[in-house]
């Protein structure tokens, strides 16, 4: 298993919700890999801790399959792109399901999907019924998909981020323009009695006080209104 399967798969968490948009990018990319490779199955998987969770697909109808009889599940311990050419003749994979039954693999080529931080989370992967091989280009033509959908992914994953981080920000500034705002108005209100009560000559040090009361609330709400602006102008991909 990989050196850093917890971390690997910590990375993989990232990238498990995509916006529909993206999800049509990707479903286009496995289209273009499977025409490229002249290959009826193509996949784009994230590799989890026990299923290969597949992101697009074409050629299959299923939504995940176990790890451990997964051809992917050996691609992602390897930084290049993996190419089995006749699975009844790997050891690795000769006793494989999908190869003793349906749909009968016996072709594999994919290319590694990588996180911001080096990790193989997952792959673009082609199959095929019959043994053959892949050309240079066809080979190249994968990986720079696999990079294609990489980019995706981190995007994805990126404006994700940032949207939680512009919520928290709204949500800290409400709390602390209500839990400041409060004691600033008390001070205020204090401020209104000592005047009717002090004697003439302490009454610039009380303005003096006022103001600056009238000064931190105004700062306050000029920092409330600026998010709220943000938030009006801010439009997530």
């Amino acid at each position: 298993m990989y050196i850093n399967e917890v971390e690997r798969v910590q990375a993989v968490q990232r990238y498990l919700d995509f916006n529909l948009e993206r999800q049509k990018d990707l479903q286009e990319i496995v289209m273009l890999a499977s025409v490229i490779c002249n290959s009826p199955i193509a996949l784009i998987t994230l590799m989890d801790y026990d299923v290969q969770l597949i992101k697009a697909k074409v050629g299959v109808d299923v939504e995940e399959m176990p790890r451990n009889t997964s051809f992917c599940t050996h691609a992602i311990q390897i930084d290049k792109i993996m190419v089995v050419k006749d699975a009844t003749k790997d050891v690795r994979f000769a006793n494989a399901p999908v190869v003793v039954n349906n749909p009968h693999i016996r072709f594999y080529a994919s290319a590694n999907l990588k996180s911001y931080d080096g990790f193989n989370v997952g792959t673009l992967c082609v199959y095929d019924t019959k043994p053959k091989d892949l050309t240079a280009q066809q080979l190249e033509c994968l990986g720079a998909l696999a990079n294609q959908v990489s980019h995706i992914m981190e995007l994805d994953r990126s404006l994700n981020q940032l949207k939680k981080q512009h919520d928290s920000l709204r949500e800290i500034a409400r709390i602390q323009s209500h839990e400041i705002r409060q004691p600033v108005a008390s001070i205020l209100g204090l401020i209104a009695l000592m005047k009717e009560s002090l004697a003439s000559n302490d009454s610039e040090c009380i303005d003096l006080l006022e103001v600056s009361a009238n000064q931190l609330d105004e700062r306050i709400r000029t920092m409330v209104n600026h998010i709220n602006d943000q938030e009006s102008d801010y439009t997530p991909a």
